[in-house]
């Protein structure tokens, strides 16, 4: 719960109440929620299109699955989740994007993309993707994983 006197929380030139519906789409062929059905481009595009109709505030995008599994290089993480961004920024351009990676070379790809959040679960092993977020001018979450490495189970 956000302090009465607490500016409010702004992203995409929206202003974000205390409260926001976000959509999580895994561009993943492992996600333990959806076994992978959003893994293709054309049905990670419809489900966001589902999700911003069905009045989602914000769409996170992910293409690493976050606990174990198979590896994945910043080169397949790019490739799964910046035209993604590129197209949801051009069909919804009022929706807030934020795209969960750990990696500053996924978050200066998206965010030249149009993404508007970067949403770091591990809780900053890569103290550059803060660099990144403040360059661009974009939201950075940081969730605490404890002393774990990313893909590790937390």
């Amino acid at each position: 719960m956000s302090s009465p006197d607490a500016p409010p929380l702004r992203l995409n030139g929206r202003d974000i109440g205390p409260r926001a519906i976000m959509a999580v789409v895994n561009r993943t062929p492992d996600s333990f929620y959806d076994r992978g059905a959003t893994f293709g481009f054309g049905a990670a595009l419809d489900a966001v299109d589902r999700a911003v109709a069905a009045g989602a505030d914000i769409v996170d995008i992910g293409g690493v699955k976050a606990g174990p599994g198979e590896d994945v290089g910043v080169a397949e993480e790019l490739r799964r989740v910046v035209d993604l961004v590129a197209a949801v920024r051009e069909r919804h351009p009022r929706v807030v994007i934020s795209v969960d990676t750990w990696r500053a070379e996924v978050g200066e790809a998206v965010a030249a993309a149009g993404a508007d959040l970067l949403n770091d679960t591990w809780g900053g092993p890569d103290p550059r993707l803060a660099e990144v977020a403040a360059a661009h001018g974009i939201g950075l979450v940081c969730a605490h994983a404890g002393p774990l490495d990313p893909r590790t189970r937390p």
